[in-house]
């Protein structure tokens, strides 16, 4: 892969961690899963915000193993 596009590709990664990011913190109400992990997601009432955490949880965790191997 040309360093163009492994760049290209690492800026793309980045903006969908950081949507990511975004939304848990709007579905969580805080940043502090960042530090407590999915384990934060357990004590959240709505079952659907609890879907959507681990949803935005597990893109990052991907986005994470993509970035590891470029």
């Amino acid at each position: 892969m040309s360093i163009s596009k492994s760049k290209n590709l690492e800026r793309k990664l980045n903006n969908i961690a950081q949507e990511a990011t975004n939304e848990l913190n709007n579905v969580c109400g805080s940043s502090l899963w960042e530090s407590l992990g999915f384990m934060f997601f357990d004590q959240l009432e709505d079952p659907e915000k609890i879907a959507k955490a681990n949803f935005y949880y597990g893109q990052l965790q991907i986005i994470n193993e993509i970035k590891f191997f470029i």
